[in-house]
């Protein structure tokens, strides 16, 4: 845990380790590695532990990626990519090395890590030996387009970072536009937000926004809202989606608020054999997303 005094310098550090003041720039142009960073108080390390801290990314507009596919991901859609931090004894593979190096030619900036402070950074199951820090990346309301044909999620206090980052995932798998973030609990930055999403996060669009703005964005777009909860009256295979349309998933435990049950246009549940009455948030998502995509998105 940093202390205050070091808490209020981060900002600044991070200017320095992702490249925004000179003397960071300078370092990766012209060196042929990165420099070593291999104590714990090195204020290049508490710039990307505090990057874990919803209040670290929240302060900066920053976030942590771990692992090869997050990072091959990141530079295929064009993320922006602030810096980048290593420990080379752990990157083995060889594509991970040639993309460590594509991006130190690019001039990066970026860190090589003790194993030690490498160990202690990474939350991954099977540390990679690669990361990198990234800008967020949240689209305005205002410039939204909506196609005739296009789908979009939103989701409302989902508690379960693993599950945000699955509906992210499969929200990219079932041809959805963008998702809405209507509450402030949720964040896809988390780190096991993103390692959930399994890359899917980079090609996403982000909205974050109130409820009100989002009904109003609903109404004025002519978006139908549909709803999904346990009390729903209408089998979700039984309705006939029309489009464009969102889908709201709600709370594991709470559900939907009232205020987006009274404003939706459908409310539909996902029935249920045995004794269930629910499922995970995330499941219910998939099967609601892929039965909408099916009755009207090409493909």
């Amino acid at each position: 845990m940093c202390s205050a005094q070091c808490c209020g310098t981060i900002s600044t550090q991070l200017n320095l380790f992702t490249g925004s003041g000179s003397r960071c720039r300078k370092e990766v142009m012209h060196e042929n590695k990165y420099p070593v960073v291999s104590h714990a108080r090195d204020s290049r390390f508490l710039a990307l532990r505090s990057l874990q801290t919803p209040q670290g990314r929240s302060r900066t507009g920053l976030y942590i990626i771990e692992g090869i596919r997050h990072l091959a991901r990141a530079v295929e859609h064009n993320a922006p990519i602030e810096s980048v931090f290593l420990e080379p004894s752990v990157l083995s593979n060889a594509f991970g090395q040639k993309l460590a190096r594509r991006l130190r030619k690019r001039g990066v900036p970026g860190v090589r890590l003790s194993n030690q402070l490498y160990r202690d950074l990474t939350l991954a199951a099977e540390p990679q030996g690669i990361g990198a820090v990234l800008r967020q990346q949240w689209t305005p309301l205002s410039i939204l387009s909506v196609g005739m044909s296009s789908l979009w999620l939103a989701v409302e206090s989902i508690e379960s970072p693993g599950n945000l980052g699955t509906m992210i995932r499969t929200a990219e798998a079932a041809g959805v536009t963008g998702i809405f973030i209507l509450s402030p609990d949720c964040d896809p930055y988390d780190p096991a937000t993103v390692r959930a999403t399994m890359g899917s996060l980079f090609s996403q669009k982000l909205v974050r926004c109130s409820q009100r703005e989002f009904t109003s964005w609903t109404k004025s777009n002519g978006v139908a809202l549909v709803a999904s909860s346990p009390a729903g009256l209408m089998d979700y295979k039984a309705l006939r989606y029309r489009f464009p349309a969102v889908l709201v998933i709600g709370s594991e435990k709470r559900g939907l608020s009232d205020q987006l049950l009274d404003v939706a246009d459908f409310v539909v549940r996902i029935p249920m054999r045995g004794d269930c009455d629910s499922i995970n948030a995330a499941v219910a998502a998939g099967v609601l997303l892929f039965e909408m995509a099916s009755q009207h998105l090409p493909g």
